[in-house]
């Protein structure tokens, strides 16, 4: 298939000069407001750099393997740095009255003592305890849009770090697929890279993809991936953290969060250090094709302290395990995704940030992922080969404004294209010598833009207001017929205008009781008509609404370290036209709804060492579920299945027991019911959610040391099992998943620049259905299933200048 070339341009909007704004002088001994998050010491300096208007080099090798615990208050840019680097092994040295070199510590002298004989005793040396550490700043919540603690964010949230061999951004391998084994909160479908649904919190509609919005929102950075459709799979290649807000977000982030917002917090650009990063690694599945990736990043400041660039390239085979016997082909579920990005950063005064960039990505996958019972282990048999292809573009322009008063304005605007082709096999089982195909061409373009401002207090006081615009097209184009002779059958394009203006506050009661409250107005209005080169009369007209999605939380703090919350928080998913059961009908899909109430507690670690917990329950309501499904035929449809109550309880223990050695674990348990169904479906009360295992849990064990000159050694092993779940709640998909338990094995040795790496994933080769459903076609004959990846062996290396 062809590879579409698309062309846009971002336009930056009119500022004034920045010449006058260059030569503005810098007093570094200036207390001014630092909120710098825990993330890796290359990160944490850069973030530091900018809030204080100071320039930060290093000529010291692998900062960005050292984990700092960040620091917040109103500081000089010195007192900032010496606690950023407490516990490091190093220190920073002043240059000039506004630049620093952080250098590594000097060793301490030996205390030379007297000869016996002189009976002079000497008291003990006092030196420093090497990476002791000292008092942790609180930890910021971004994805809130104004900076809240964790500790005092009244709400659930996961954040997946960029550290160890098993979790993400360190190579190009593994992305979301490690994010989504980190945490039972966070689930997904396993349709392939550019095909898949995520899910958070058991909120989950169905296995299949169509024109319907994704319970979850990804975000890049400020900006939406996607507003209708599937998850685009983008890479994790240089990304620092993936934070997991529950939902639903509908005040903050508007329709499509009525599950939650997945953010993908990318690797800013360094203004004061050239850096590069090259690593590859080659992988081997048992019974498989071998698989490779291969990354790159360098990092150029452009004009010290005020214009940098950083670019991102990566390419990821990942070796097909699935043969077809029908057609005698091996290993047909290849994968090959390649993108990169470029990200460009000005910072023309004080206070001021401008990020622009692009991400460009493309996936091929030649065949789906399934297999059929009864054809031999991971094998199938298919008449035709049932490609996917995706192109992905987007592009973003952040302005981002700090004040030393805590005022904080942000402006960001989006630009996404993505085109995908998928063919599935029609061909009837009493007819296998005339093949069918049923081709899918989808073209979704999303213009979003928000601005606003925050202020933030303390004891998780504060506030913010902003406005939001989101322009999106979404054309879902079907055919049908012998593969030469393809015909045209209805499809749905859809449009929507979506306006919101928002607000939150928080209002600190008492010092220990923070009461927050907010809402958001939107007005959206989408139009949408079937396409087909035969139009159907069946016209629908587009609707209009205008709603209010109020939030209601609280933060308690019972202690120094622990608090307890409660949330109230609604939203919904636009409705529209959608594909009918059948081959030539459209309907009017209705707007689904949810809401949710919380309570939990939330105990944070302040220090290198101790205990970080929560728990929460959380009750949900959702109604008119909107599910894109199949009918008895194969043919994919949308509508609205029905009503859902979800009870779910999740908990998470992340341990520092002793330096160097790291404990976590999570499970989240469910119960979903579907209530006052579609009786036109044939669904009954009781019926579970498809795809929302009830028990879900995950773990690992990390330890790190040093092995002398200089070098660091790694050991990590993790675990995870997915409960049993349905692949829809009636026939053809009333099909058992889940239920299965996986691990995983790792090791690192970094010297200097270099860092060595190796993964077992499955170490037991453990056998197990993932959530997704092949071929709709085929499903009548109930054999379906999707296996998960039998053991696969990686071995990497990554050099850093």
């Amino acid at each position: 298939m062809p590879v579409r070339k698309l062309r846009f341009a971002v336009a930056l909007l009119a500022a004034p000069s920045f010449a006058s704004f260059l030569s503005a002088p810098v007093d570094a001994a200036e207390r001014r407001a630092i909120a710098v998050a825990p993330a890796s010491l290359d990160r944490a300096i850069a973030v530091l750099a900018q809030q204080a208007g100071v320039d930060i080099g290093s000529a010291e090798p692998g900062l960005g393997h050292i984990r700092v615990p960040g620091v917040r208050g109103r500081l000089t840019a010195a007192d900032a740095l010496d606690r950023l680097l407490s516990g490091t092994g190093l220190v920073a040295q002043s240059m000039s009255p506004d630049s620093f070199r952080i250098v590594r510590r000097a060793a301490p002298r030996p205390v030379r003592r007297a000869p016996p004989a002189t009976r002079v005793v000497l008291p003990p040396a006092v030196t420093e305890p090497p990476g002791e550490p000292g008092p942790m700043p609180e930890i910021v919540v971004m994805a809130s849009k104004r900076a809240t603690s964790q500790l005092r964010f009244p709400g659930a949230l996961t954040i997946v770090h960029r550290e160890g061999t098993g979790v993400i951004g360190a190579d190009a391998a593994g992305g979301m697929e490690r994010a989504i084994a980190a945490t039972p909160i966070l689930q997904g479908t396993a349709l392939g890279a550019g095909r898949n649904k995520l899910f958070i919190r058991g909120v989950a509609d169905s296995s299949f993809t169509g024109p319907t919005q994704s319970t979850a929102n990804v975000y890049f950075g400020e900006v939406p991936v996607a507003y209708n459709g599937p998850d685009p799979g983008l890479n994790l290649y240089d990304v620092d953290q993936v934070e997991v807000l529950e939902g639903p977000q509908g005040t903050l982030y508007g329709a499509g969060a009525i599950g939650g917002i997945i953010r993908l917090v990318p690797h800013p650009v360094e203004l004061s250090t050239v850096a590069a990063t090259v690593s590859g690694g080659a992988s081997a599945t048992r019974s498989g094709a071998p698989g490779g990736d291969v990354a790159g990043m360098i990092n150029l400041p452009v004009s010290r302290g005020v214009v940098g660039l950083r670019a991102v390239g990566y390419s990821v085979v990942e070796g097909g395990y699935i043969d077809d016997v029908q057609r005698a082909l091996r290993n047909v579920n290849r994968v090959t995704t390649t993108g990169g990005r470029l990200d460009v950063r000005v910072v023309p005064a004080h206070g001021w940030t401008i990020d622009a960039g692009i991400v460009a990505q493309s996936v091929s996958a030649p065949d789906l992922q399934y297999a059929e019972r009864g054809a031999g282990s991971l094998s199938r048999a298919s008449r035709l080969a049932q490609p996917f292809e995706q192109q992905y573009f987007l592009g973003r322009v952040v302005i981002d404004r700090q004040w030393n008063d805590g005022l904080h304005l942000v402006s960001a605007t989006g630009l996404v294209h993505r085109d995908a082709d998928s063919r599935f096999d029609a061909t009837k089982p009493n007819r296998p010598t005339m093949p069918i195909a049923y081709d899918t061409d989808e073209r979704s373009r999303l213009f979003s833009h928000e601005t606003r401002l925050s202020r933030t207090g303390t004891n998780g006081a504060g506030w913010l207001v902003g406005v939001a615009v989101i322009h999106a097209r979404d054309a879902y184009a079907r055919l049908y017929g012998a593969p030469d002779r393809l015909r045209d059958i209805v499809g749905v394009t859809n449009r929507t205008f979506d306006a919101a203006v928002f607000g939150e506050a928080g209002v600190a009661v008492t010092p220990k009781l923070t009461v927050t409250a907010g809402a958001r107005l939107t007005h959206q209005r989408t139009d949408g008509d079937p396409i087909a080169s035969l139009r159907t009369t069946n016209f629908i007209r587009g609707r209009s609404s205008t709603r209010v999605d109020p939030t209601l939380g609280a933060s308690w703090l019972l202690a120094p370290t622990l608090a307890a919350y409660a949330r109230y928080q609604s939203g919904f998913r636009t409705g529209g036209i959608t594909v009918a059961p059948g081959v030539g009908r459209v309907v009017d899909l209705v707007p689904d709804t949810i809401h949710v109430g919380e309570i939990g507690l939330r105990r944070e670690r302040r220090g290198s060492r101790g205990l970080a917990a929560s728990i929460g329950i959380s009750l949900t309501d959702w109604r008119h579920i909107q599910a894109d499904l199949v009918d008895r035929s194969g043919f994919p449809f949308t509508t609205n299945l029905g009503n859902s109550h979800i009870r779910g309880v999740e908990a998470s223990v992340d341990w520092v027991p002793l330096s160097g050695l790291h404990v976590d674990a999570a499970m989240f348990l469910n119960d979903t019911r579907v209530t006052d169904p579609d009786t036109a479906l044939g669904r009954q009360t009781g019926t579970r959610l498809p795809n929302t295992p009830p028990f879900a849990m995950s773990g690992s064990v990390g330890y790190d040391w040093s092995v002398g000159a200089g070098a660091r050694a790694g050991i990590d092993a993790g675990w995870r099992y997915v409960g049993r779940s349905m692949v829809g709640t009636q026939a053809p998909l009333d099909i058992s998943q889940g239920d299965y338990g996986t691990t995983h094995l790792g090791g690192t040795w970094s010297k200097g620049r270099v860092r060595l790496s190796s993964t077992i994933e499955n170490v037991l080769d453990a056998k197990g259905d993932r959530f997704a459903g092949g071929n709709p076609f085929a499903l009548a004959a109930r054999n379906e299933y999707t296996p998960l990846r039998p053991r696969t062996i990686r071995l990497g290396g990554a050099i850093t200048w």
